[in-house]
């Protein structure tokens, strides 16, 4: 019996697994050759999903807080969100993100998008620190939390250097549009954007002050583009509430401050005796004002009785120490239409308001000392 040696050959595991996902992407890369994308008809399906509703197209978009030494504005670009709609209409692309690392201090994550068409890979590597301020390590739910944000991160910008600008810019331009709306929604959306934020944690003064306005009625459809991004990024791990609404730097007074006026320089109407009812929903649903009424037709260059009456209220609120929104606040307290958002709305609408905040004005005044006592409280 002769001898006969045998070769063995040892196959590593690796190499098969590899070998198995090469052969997966070359049946990728020939399906996509065979079957190519239409631009047109992925640009219709993009705008399609992009606007499909309010909600939606709110979220294609994120803003952050101008970086120090830059040009001073916000910075902007498409979300994470967008870029779901972008891998799902695009065609012919495969995506991904993966923790790569964990040091105790940060976490890295890498997000890769393969357009298999053109046979174009990009991979982006992103890091997020799991350590608070004094170097202790977050909770494992604190981790998990950060590192799902990381994801999200890297395989948006990976999708971004892979989907072309050109094609997404008027996408997510468009669903800017949608989201922030137009004149006729603006009362409406800057308020529920307002209260999005109160539920948040962030007081009306820090919103204020990151959009550069001092009131409400001051918040443009520019400012509202804005605070919609502020939330989108939030909500993806791009910034944290306390880089995008810093608290201010002068310190926090618990209120207005209250100069009594000298006695040669009262306004008339401030000294009112208080013997007028106080301003109730009642009052001002069923008291008829009939002078005050906008519809009132003055000599040519004369003010109507209203348009008196709100320049007075201004005077008055200047010289006591408030603001528009003061007495909107405390209006909206008493029965007014929350979408009403300047003194101006609320002369055209609901001019009882306005003529019961005047006179008497000694009221009007206490409700909003009231007022402003307890909200420091």
């Amino acid at each position: 019996m002769s001898n006969q040696n045998t070769d063995l050959e040892i196959v590593s595991p690796d190499s098969s697994l590899e070998a198995m996902e090469r052969a997966s992407i070359d049946v990728q890369i020939s399906t996509a050759k065979k079957y190519p994308r239409t631009l047109s008809v992925v640009k219709a399906q993009m705008l399609s999903f992009a606007t499909l509703d309010v909600e939606t197209a709110a979220g294609c978009f994120f803003t952050l807080p101008a970086r120090k030494g830059g040009d001073g504005k916000p910075i902007q670009g498409p979300s994470i969100r967008m870029a779901e709609i972008a891998l799902s209409t695009y065609q012919n692309i495969r995506a991904g993100a993966r923790k790569m690392a964990d040091d105790g201090k940060t976490v890295t994550v890498q997000g890769v998008c393969h357009d298999l068409q053109n046979n174009v890979c990009v991979s982006v590597e992103v890091q997020r620190r799991v350590t608070t301020k004094e170097g202790r390590r977050y909770s494992d739910d604190m981790v998990n939390l950060t590192c799902n944000a990381a994801y999200s991160i890297a395989l948006r910008n990976a999708v971004f250097r892979v989907v072309p600008l050109a094609l997404v810019k008027p996408i997510y331009e468009a669903a800017k549009k949608v989201a922030v709306g137009d004149a006729k929604t603006l009362a409406t959306r800057r308020a529920d954007a307002l209260a999005h934020f109160t539920k948040m944690g962030v007081d009306r003064a820090r919103v204020f002050g990151a959009i550069g306005v001092k009131a409400l009625e001051d918040v443009t459809l520019e400012h509202l583009e804005t605070l919609i991004g502020y939330a989108n990024s939030i909500k993806d791990g791009d910034a944290t509430i306390d880089e995008t609404f810093p608290e201010p730097k002068e310190e926090a007074t618990p209120g207005p401050k209250f100069t009594p006026l000298p006695k040669d320089d009262q306004v008339p109407g401030a000294e009112v005796p208080p013997a007028h009812p106080l301003m109730t929903p009642e009052n001002m649903r069923h008291q008829s004002t009939p002078d005050a009424t906008p519809d009132a037709k003055p000599a040519q260059g004369e003010q109507t009785p209203i348009q008196r009456d709100v320049k007075l209220l201004r005077m008055l609120l200047k010289q006591s120490g408030f603001t528009e929104g003061h007495i909107l606040n405390l209006w909206r307290d008493n029965g007014l239409d929350e979408s009403l958002a300047s003194i101006d709305e609320v002369a055209e609408i609901n001019p009882a308001f306005i003529r019961f905040a005047v006179e008497p004005w000694k009221n009007t005044l206490e409700g909003l000392k009231l007022a402003a006592q307890g909200g420091a409280k």
